[in-house]
């Protein structure tokens, strides 16, 4: 999806899980940009007792796929120590308690050719994030997940 500042959105927004964010990841990695790769995750819930875990490994292989990472929620504060961990510069690395706050900073972060991967589960809705970063806001409604009536009063 098209993003503010001549950016590329993937907009995997719609839920997450560790095989999931992996994937996404590598995607990210995939894509030829001559701007940098920018990984926004929130939270994965339903995880019981592998979440610490799971987060973490994600962090690890995040310095992989981008070298900025934005993460959202109290569990994605783990994808940070696995980013951390695995040497991910600390500058490069911001958190977020939710996803309107996410998208409000990094619309200030994001330069011309950069390529951000949005991801997150259901309850963190990180659809929000992909809202302040759109450049078609008009057509929010076609382009992005959870934009009906009923979602949009929770």
């Amino acid at each position: 999806v098209p993003g503010i500042n001549e950016t590329l959105l993937i907009d995997d927004t719609y839920n997450s899980s560790p095989f999931a964010c992996s994937a996404a990841l590598k995607t990210l990695g995939e894509v030829k940009t001559t701007g940098r790769r920018i990984a926004v995750l929130g939270d994965m819930l339903e995880l019981g007792k592998h979440t610490k875990e799971a987060h973490e490994n994600i962090g690890k292989i995040v310095k992989e796929d981008a070298e900025i990472l934005a993460v959202v929620g109290p569990r994605a504060k783990d994808i940070k120590v696995g980013a951390l961990q695995a040497g991910m510069i600390p500058e490069n690395v911001f958190e977020f308690s939710n996803s309107t706050e996410a998208g409000d900073y990094m619309k200030n972060v994001i330069k011309k050719n950069d390529v951000i991967l949005v991801k997150g589960s259901q309850g963190v809705r990180m659809e929000k994030t992909m809202e302040i970063l759109i450049v078609d806001k008009a057509n929010k409604e076609k382009l992005l997940v959870r934009q009906d009536k009923e979602w949009q009063k929770r």
